[in-house]
């Protein structure tokens, strides 16, 4: 049975973790205002959204979403590519500062497309719990749903050359 990258329970190193814990939640509230998502929202908003992230990291080759199958976690990509594909045909490429995840776990049910790592991914990372509370909050919730509408993709389509 295929493993599916769950951000609960990620094999993340002592040392990751030790930094986790004593990173300040400005630091990644800092980080969440850099990224396209989260920008312009209030400080209380996005402290409130960087408490409820932790640091993942995802090996090349993983499976982050499978089409159909239920979404373990929500990833803000903040280092490395991911491939998306619905159909077995590749749709684009993720990178810095995209969302992995958000449609299936707002709206329940399976993915719609599959989301392969392509490199080694490091990312915010928040389990079904977490997201709910981020969707609690209206200023969030608002920018979550704006994510899934079409217009709103910025991530570039794969070449056909293959790279």
């Amino acid at each position: 049975m295929e493993a599916i990258h769950d951000p609960e329970h990620s094999s993340v190193s002592w040392v990751a973790r030790l930094v986790e814990v004593l990173q300040p939640v400005s630091l990644r509230a800092d980080r969440l205002a850099a990224m396209g998502l989260f920008a312009g929202l209030r400080w209380p908003d996005l402290e409130f959204a960087a408490d409820l992230f932790n640091e993942a990291d995802v090996d090349r080759g993983t499976r982050m979403t499978v089409q159909g199958r239920p979404t373990s976690g929500l990833w803000l990509i903040t280092e490395g590519e991911a491939l998306v594909s619905a159909n077995a045909r590749p749709l684009r490429v993720l990178g810095y500062g995209d969302a992995v995840g958000i449609a299936s776990l707002l709206h329940g049910g399976g993915s719609s497309d599959t989301t392969i790592a392509l490199t080694p991914i490091r990312a915010l990372a928040a389990g079904p719990d977490q997201f709910r509370e981020l969707i609690g909050r209206p200023a969030i919730r608002q920018r979550l749903i704006a994510a899934t509408q079409p217009t709103r993709r910025r991530a570039r389509r794969p070449s056909s050359r293959g790279e």
